[in-house]
């Protein structure tokens, strides 16, 4: 609690108190004698006289001293309040940030008034309270927060305007990215009256973060955090928190799995009707009924018949909050992927070539055409040199002298547009050609993702054996042996391998166990060349023998092919996307938003043509298109962040620091009167005023009353 005075200095006046008691301690009349027939008559009557008058001096004295504290009081005019505020003189200015919380979770409803709105107009009402003098700043609370002046100023206007123009996001709550520049503006401004308005919905799984991470019990004292909750009890809320195809991969005419969370915050049990749209169509309607404050996983069989990007949705029926019941997902579909495997020619007189072997089983066991994701061709350098790289989803070099000039122009354009190249070396590599056909001679158009020097080991004699060592789990390659159970692939041995040199911007994928680099890999374009040391059969190592030879091409080719996409299902309201495009594929690159609006994306291009864009034009949930030339490139999917369906409040003890001013929703009139009494604390002058009327009467009243003269024998 603290205590100001709006004019101190009539406080000088409480001197004026001694006045009334020199008058009644000091200042007394000179008893006159009297002579009378009885003596003890005369005692008692004067010792019962004096005794009643001593009594009613005493309460005037009392009354009247109550006269001038009041009236002093009445004129210094006191305030009182638990805000910092309200200790400093009312003519000092006040300095204040506004921070409204405009995330997902305020687009609910209570009693059928939107708590958005709700809370946007109480904003307004404490920016009413702006006196001459005052300056103050406006911030959002959605992720990431944001003031929305950097500065404090004192055009309450445009305060005003500002914040009549937000408008509500879909992404999560960021409180600490606006409080602390709020905190930066006012900490320096000592001699203003400061506070930081905070009008939220007191939502646990924005408040609990920062009450953990900080401390907000050390925030300057001199500061006022104030809390305006809106809202009342948490509205029931179900919602689509999760949804994910369970597949590496997804084919045309393959069956894939679709996981689908859905969560019921109530207190109840509740019946949830999950519709499963693909494109805008219908597929499938599920019932499910949902424990009280639960989520429930279902798993259920998709089949996709469009090759390329598809637009994926699950939805509930509308409730409260009706942004969370949807949600969305961009799912690239393929062709059974076409690979071709390059491998050396055969000597004229000798049996057929066949290195591929063991990557063409590990690829498609059966050798199945149909209901199998790889398909494999097999061809000799010269027989490539005539085919289409862009055909096949990854083209795999294996152990050559040399490549045709053609062909090696073809690779280059194929690697720069988004193909995927795989290398394995082996006996024939030479590498001073190598070097100098595919990389020196290539400029910025070069192919390997490294330098290639000699041979290491002997796979004759196989006296040594070498281990893959140092696994970049963190790549989609090797990441399935992060867990136990899976292999592991440094248990397989090399007995002869090339030293190579990686590029600057190329990922080292593993070692061998004396350090030198044993897989690298390199984004080039649109495109990844990886390069193995070692041979593609048996005749350098035993991996194709072991079991973690086959997830390991296939987890590396499902990298490659869906490297493409842009994170479809991961982007949160208001995030950046990126992507890189090859310059010869369009002019004009257009974004396709949700609600089938266009806008122009920025671009930018590097020395080796290709275009680079950004946009954060990210704001609404649902399926986004990025067009090349009005042609569609690729998709991805924007959704709201799950834990802003959990509606339940905190407790506002739990919060230190935070003075609350409790409102009622759909009731506004008494913001201004409550800010007011906050910031200047309760005005005593009035109360004093009162009292002074009522103490002059009843000392008037008691002075003038006269004093019964019988005296009792």
């Amino acid at each position: 609690m603290s205590l100001s005075f709006a004019s101190p200095w009539f406080l000088i006046g409480l001197l004026s108190v001694a006045v009334p008691i020199y008058l009644h301690l000091y200042h007394r009349k000179t008893p006159i004698r009297k002579e009378f027939p009885s003596l003890r008559l005369i005692r008692l009557s004067v010792e019962f006289v004096a005794r009643r008058r001593r009594m009613k001096n005493l309460l005037l004295l009392f009354l009247r001293l109550l006269l001038v504290i009041f009236l002093i009081m009445a004129l210094a005019r006191p305030f009182i309040g638990q805000s910092a505020s309200a200790g400093a003189s009312s003519s000092t200015p006040a300095a204040f940030v506004v921070l409204l919380d405009n995330s997902m979770s305020m687009g609910a409803s209570h009693q059928g008034i939107s708590l958005f709105n709700t809370a946007r107009s109480r904003a307004l009402e404490i920016l009413d309270q702006m006196q001459s003098g005052d300056k103050a700043t406006v911030g959002l609370l959605n992720d990431p927060g944001q003031l929305l002046f950097p500065q404090l100023t004192w055009d309450r206007d445009a305060l005003k305007k500002s914040l009549a123009n937000a408008r509500l996001s879909m992404a999560g709550t960021s409180i600490y990215s606006s409080l602390l520049p709020a905190l930066k503006l006012l900490v320096p401004l000592q001699t203003y009256r400061r506070a930081i308005y905070v009008v939220t919905d007191m939502t646990e799984t924005s408040w609990k973060p920062l009450i953990e991470k900080y401390k907000l019990s050390e925030v300057d004292k001199g500061i006022d955090l104030i809390m305006v909750p809106v809202g009342g009890a948490a509205p029931e809320n179900m919602a689509v928190t999760g949804l994910e195809i369970a597949a590496p991969v997804v084919m045309s005419g393959r069956k894939v799995p679709l996981r689908v969370k859905i969560a019921n915050y109530a207190n109840r049990v509740r019946n949830a009707r999950l519709v499963i749209s693909i494109n805008g169509e219908r597929k499938i309607e599920k019932e499910f009924e949902l424990a009280p404050d639960s989520e429930k996983q279902s798993e259920i069989e998709l089949n996709f018949s469009k090759v390329g990007m598809n637009s994926l949705s699950a939805s509930v029926q509308a409730d409260s909050l009706a942004f969370d019941n949807e949600r969305f997902l961009a799912v690239r579909v393929f062709e059974p992927c076409r690979l071709l495997a390059i491998k050396p020619e055969s000597a004229p007189g000798q049996i057929e070539n066949r290195e591929d072997l063991f990557l063409k089983f590990a690829l498609n066991p059966l050798n199945r055409s149909k209901e199998n994701n790889f398909t494999v061709e097999s061809r000799s350098a010269a027989e490539a040199a005539n085919l289409d790289p862009q055909r096949y989803a990854a083209v795999f070099v294996i152990n050559q002298r040399s490549l045709p000039p053609e062909l090696i122009k073809r690779l280059s354009s194929y690697l720069l547009e988004g193909g995927n190249l795989l290398w394995f070396l082996g006996d024939k590599v030479d590498p001073d050609w190598y070097n100098r056909h595919l990389i020196d001679d290539r400029g910025g158009e070069y192919l390997l993702p490294a330098r290639i020097f000699k041979r290491v080991g002997n796979a004759v004699s196989k006296s040594v054996a070498y281990q893959m060592t140092d696994l970049d789990f963190g790549h989609p390659a090797f990441a399935l042996f992060s867990r136990d159970g899976n292999g592991d692939p440094g248990r397989a041995s090399v007995f002869e391998f090339f030293q190579v040199r990686p590029n600057p911007a190329a990922l080292l994928l593993s070692r061998m166990s004396h350090g030198l680099p044993g897989i690298v890999e390199e984004k080039r374009g649109q495109g990844r060349s990886m390069l193995v040391t070692f041979n593609a059969d048996t005749s350098w190592s035993d991996w194709p023998l072991k079991p973690t030879w086959l997830p390991f091409l296939h987890q590396a080719l499902i990298s490659m092919v869906t490297a493409r996409d842009l994170n479809p299902g991961s982007v949160r309201p208001g995030m950046p996307v990126a992507a890189t495009l090859n310059r010869t594929q369009a002019k004009k690159i257009t974004m396709r938003l949700p609600d089938q609006k266009e806008v122009s994306v920025s671009t930018s291009e590097n020395g080796s043509g290709l275009l680079h864009f950004t946009s954060r034009e990210t704001d609404q949930p649902g399926y986004y298109q990025l067009l090349a030339d009005d042609k569609l490139i690729t998709a991805f999917a924007v959704n709201p962040p799950p834990e802003e369906s959990r509606l339940d409040r905190i407790n506002l003890r739990e919060i230190p620091r935070f003075i609350p001013l409790k409102t009622e929703v759909g009731k506004g009139h008494g913001v201004r009167e409550k800010v007011s009494v906050l910031r200047d604390g309760y005005d005593l002058g009035r109360m004093a005023l009162w009292l002074l009327i009522l103490v002059m009467l009843a000392e008037c009243w008691f002075a003038n009353r006269k004093s019964s003269n019988r005296v009792e024998a």
